[in-house]
């Protein structure tokens, strides 16, 4: 089976696609930066998986992957990233330059880092996981909104730049999904969010994972270059 990096696999969204990808088989180089190591390996106790630490809010020199991790890849699954609420008045110089790295600059490095082996696999995939503000943009979340349009910007100008190789890019934007930081709302605050969406309800992560595992299916070799909305009908 396949060999996939999965950046951001603690989070809701990238650890629900860690899973999907080892109950199809698949082995998965699992990244994390502050989650607890030694829990994360008994949740994937006797799973094929590999953790690799390191911080995405500081920029990326030099490689973090062993070779063998990159060689014959199948896929690379960018799930990482925090939301930065502020009014413009009150951003920081830190925390753009955090949203900067984590987002975006990273983003990029780590796929130069693992071009070489995505170029090795008859259907090498990049997907990343935007969000529904990287299309229409969110207040008080510009610098965050920003940062997820220009990973827009870059997996479209790159699936031109690979359109005639094996490897194919694309994108996923969420709406509001069920998760960490919904739970950290009160359910006043849960109500009114669900109340202002069509579909009246969280989206799942396993709904982002769903749409994930399509774009890295080999019969999606001719999708590359889209943004794949997961927002039940928010933003059309």
């Amino acid at each position: 089976m396949g060999k996939y990096i999965v950046i951001g696999a603690s989070g809701d969204i990238g650890k629900q696609i860690t899973w999907d990808l080892l109950n199809a088989g698949h082995e998965v180089i699992a990244h994390y930066y502050s989650a607890n190591k030694s829990a994360l390996q008994q949740e994937f106790l006797n799973q094929s998986v590999t953790f690799i630490q390191f911080d995405l809010s500081q920029p990326i020199e030099c490689s973090p992957f062993e070779p063998w991790m990159t060689s014959h890849l199948n896929g690379l699954i960018y799930a990482a990233g925090t939301s930065y609420f502020a009014p413009l008045t009150d951003i920081t110089q830190h925390a753009m330059e955090k949203q900067f790295n984590m987002h975006f600059s990273n983003l990029v490095k780590i796929t130069q880092f693992v071009q070489g082996g995505l170029l090795q696999n008859a259907h090498g995939r990049i997907v990343v996981i935007s969000s529904i503000w990287g299309e229409t943009g969110s207040a008080t979340e510009s610098i965050y909104s920003g940062m997820k349009a220009a990973q827009i910007g870059f997996i479209q100008s790159i699936a031109k730049e690979f359109s005639m190789t094996s490897i194919t890019a694309n994108v996923v934007t969420p709406g509001i999904v069920y998760g960490k930081m919904t739970l950290q709302l009160n359910e006043d605050d849960i109500q009114q969010i669900v109340a202002q969406l069509p579909q009246q309800r969280l989206i799942l992560p396993k709904e982002v994972s769903r749409a994930v595992l399509y774009l890295l299916d080999d019969l999606s070799q001719s999708v590359t270059g889209t943004v794949l909305r997961v927002n039940g009908g928010w933003y059309i």
